[in-house]
């Protein structure tokens, strides 16, 4: 059997970038899982609100996937959980909280959004960078290049469009109990935008859910600590799945 047949048999898996963010984000989970699954990144650069964007997803999804999601992508993945739960064996969240941003994140995005609006698109890019990943990376120029890449890809007015979408976000899900397949959480230690505590409580909510946390990492954890995150999602795609108490 040929290695492209190998993979032909292999379960789909759908990767969501974050805010300002594309698939440059996931390069090293795409080449790591290649092997494992058959990759798709979504498209959530086009859509106004977060249920928008779930919905784009799954019209472009197979009807049986994983899903992989990191902070926007994240609440997105959420949203899908919500609408089309049966579709999903597998789900990853990256840099994520249990729905509803902190009074701080609201506040940062609103301030974010006026000076866009501004003309201040390159401003907020330098400003932002050093809060997005660990101190010790701040002067890291292939990173930060990295980020400025995928930001100026993306572009002012998509980057608006998701931050508005996220802003009505003013309270945690409540029906974060009902996620019933693997799920596994994966957080920097460093990270100030979506601190620990908050993966914590998220994988509290999720029934049977792992949670990661990454040394040397912040919000950034593919970019950051991409072997770390590729090996952590090369063992969600392929450990036996554990059944939960109401199966």
């Amino acid at each position: 059997m040929t290695r492209q047949s190998e993979r032909s048999f292999s379960p789909a898996l759908v990767l969501i970038p974050g805010l300002l963010c594309d698939q440059a984000l996931w390069k090293h989970q795409i080449q790591g899982l290649a092997r494992s699954a058959d990759i798709q990144v979504a498209d959530t650069t086009r859509q106004r609100t977060l249920s928008e964007m779930a919905a784009a997803v799954l019209t472009a999804a197979p009807s049986s996937f994983s899903l992989a999601g990191f902070s926007l992508g994240s609440q997105v993945a959420l949203e899908i959980m919500r609408m089309s739960p049966q579709r999903v064996c597998r789900l990853a969240l990256l840099s994520a909280s249990r729905g509803g941003l902190l009074p701080s994140a609201a506040a940062s995005l609103r301030q974010a959004v006026t000076a866009i609006e501004g003309g201040g698109f390159e401003q907020y890019l330098e400003m932002v960078y050093p809060l997005y990943v660990t101190p010790a990376r701040a002067a890291d120029l292939v990173l930060k290049r990295c980020f400025l890449e995928m930001a100026h890809a993306v572009g002012p007015e998509a980057g608006l469009r998701q931050m508005r979408a996220l802003l009505p976000i003013t309270a945690p899900l409540t029906d974060l109990n009902q996620i019933r397949c693997p799920t596994v959480i994966v957080g920097g230690r460093e990270d100030r935008r979506t601190p620990p505590a908050l993966h914590e409580a998220l994988a509290q909510e999720i029934p049977g859910s792992d949670l990661v946390l990454v040394n040397e990492a912040a919000h950034f954890t593919p970019l950051e600590q991409p072997g770390i995150v590729t090996e952590v999602l090369q063992h969600w795609l392929t450990r036996e799945a554990r059944r939960t108490s109401s199966d």
